[in-house]
């Protein structure tokens, strides 16, 4: 999805932006993108400055990605960037929250540590047949990526060119991620990761693939 697209989403959401917040100022989804955001592992604690980041189409809905501050817990620490999720679907002509999602990001370079390519995080949904979802979501660390793939458990690959250095994907009836893979611009993969599980997973859909989150 292209730069144009995304800002012609927001757009036709009702989605405005003053300084470096974005609010929805349409009736719909408008409860669902600005309800706060917790932040990770505080469900108590409220995620501050939190910005919308981007937006994606999914078969039955919007995707939206947004960047936020929390404190990891420590009291003396200082507040850490957090990545967050929220998949919005739409039932006729109405838009419902369907997940949400959150994560410290861990975008610094370390000198003693190859850069690495992406940062990225896995959420899912509770549900039965296409009602649950296991979502991708995370940014691009490197100029090298030109697009990521991912194959879900369920056998549906989709893919995301991060035209704004972001990704978000989401699978409906998948409850974990296959495979994972790195994309350079002359579409050659620059990284792959097989996160096949030996734990057994649902004996009656075959889902038998890893959640997982982290950095390739």
């Amino acid at each position: 999805m292209n730069r144009r697209l995304v800002i012609s989403l927001m757009i036709g959401l009702g989605l405005t932006t003053a300084g470096w917040t974005v609010a929805l100022v349409a009736a719909t989804p408008e409860e669902a993108l600005r309800r706060p955001f917790s932040c990770p592992g505080q469900p108590e604690v409220e995620a501050k400055n939190v910005q919308v980041l981007t937006t994606r189409k999914w078969s039955k809905g919007i995707l939206a990605l947004y960047r936020g501050n929390c404190l990891t817990g420590d009291k003396h620490s200082s507040d850490q960037q957090v990545l967050s999720y929220r998949v919005m679907k739409q039932i006729g002509m109405e838009w419902r929250l369907s997940s949400s999602g959150s994560r410290f990001t861990t975008a610094e370079k370390s000198k003693s540590k190859p850069v690495s390519l992406i940062d990225y995080g896995v959420g899912h949904t509770v549900g039965k047949g296409n009602d649950r979802q296991t979502i991708l979501y995370g940014q691009v660390l490197s100029p090298q990526v030109s697009a990521i793939e991912v194959t879900f458990n369920n056998g549906k690959s989709l893919r995301d060119e991060s035209p704004d250095g972001l990704f978000a994907l989401v699978a409906p009836g998948a409850t974990g991620i296959c495979d994972i893979r790195v994309f350079g611009y002359d579409n050659q993969i620059l990284q792959r990761n097989e996160l096949i599980s030996p734990q057994k997973s649902d004996p009656h859909d075959g889902n038998t693939c890893q959640a997982i989150s982290g950095q390739l």
